[in-house]
């Protein structure tokens, strides 16, 4: 009789024991969902980042294989809502379907030009938006690029004596439902 009352006794264990395993099963999955998520994160920054390296080198490009304009024709921001008066260099239209060949520049024009592409998004201009072909058709570096916190513009080019200092500022993945860290690189161009 005492082995049928201690089988009694028995029933449910087994129950408990699968369901404090599924607790920890599903805490183990929670901290792989985490995981998982820093490590989007961390991969959106490290994106933006490399955005900006390249956004910041083919500016200082630019500048340097420009020696005959002024440091001033760099440092003035543009105005990104128009396109820039003087296109330097061959590009594609997507509202027309063609190449587009280069006008002939001046040196300044062409400082202005180099700012206006390493600057300004080609996704946010209207005459790129308001045309759904144009949209999907026409992108630079900068496009992909997330915009810094209010205030901060996306390219700072400062000009102090010889040298140009280029900073590129972008939003962090990380930080962006907290307090909106911005995330900075920059480098040097001596003239």
């Amino acid at each position: 009789m005492q082995i049928a009352n201690s089988t009694r006794q028995q029933l449910g264990a087994s129950l408990i024991e699968v369901l404090i395993a599924l607790v920890i099963f599903a805490v183990g999955l929670l901290g792989f969902a985490a995981l998982q998520l820093n490590a989007l994160q961390s991969s959106g920054d490290s994106s933006q980042r490399t955005q900006a390296t390249w956004v910041i080198q083919e500016l200082a490009e630019r500048i340097r294989s420009n020696p005959e304009a002024s440091l001033a024709n760099y440092t003035s921001a543009p105005n990104c809502s128009n396109l820039p008066a003087q296109r330097c260099a061959d590009y594609y239209d997507p509202i027309s379907g063609a190449k587009v060949n280069a006008t002939n520049c001046t040196a300044a024009q062409m400082a202005a030009f180099d700012r206006w592409e390493a600057q300004c998004p080609y996704s946010g201009n209207s005459t790129y938006t308001a045309n759904a072909t144009a949209r999907e058709g026409r992108y630079n570096s900068r496009d992909f690029m997330a915009l810094a916190a209010s205030g901060t513009p996306p390219l700072a080019v400062v000009a102090s004596g010889t040298q140009l200092t280029i900073t590129a500022n972008w939003q962090s993945k990380a930080e962006k439902n907290s307090s909106g860290q911005n995330l900075s690189g920059s480098v040097q161009v001596q003239r």
